[in-house]
């Protein structure tokens, strides 16, 4: 079994005013991620010239790759 199956069998045990309270929490934290991600690429962008984006963007189609498989 996953972590993220471990998780949601954990999450699926608890009562359902807690459930809701968790899904709540993610939600917060994926709208404050989402969020933090717009200002990073605010700031950023036109950084890096054409050779090192596109050498970025291979690192984490890789990265998240690797990470998918782990």
């Amino acid at each position: 079994m996953s972590v993220l199956e471990t998780i949601v069998r954990g999450v699926q045990s608890l009562p359902l005013r807690e459930q809701v309270e968790v899904v709540r929490y993610v939600h917060r934290l994926s709208a404050s991620a989402q969020r933090e991600r717009a200002s990073v690429l605010e700031r950023t962008h036109g950084a890096l010239d054409e050779a090192d984006g596109a050498a970025f963007e291979r690192a984490m189609h890789d990265a998240r790759r690797l990470e998918a498989h782990a």
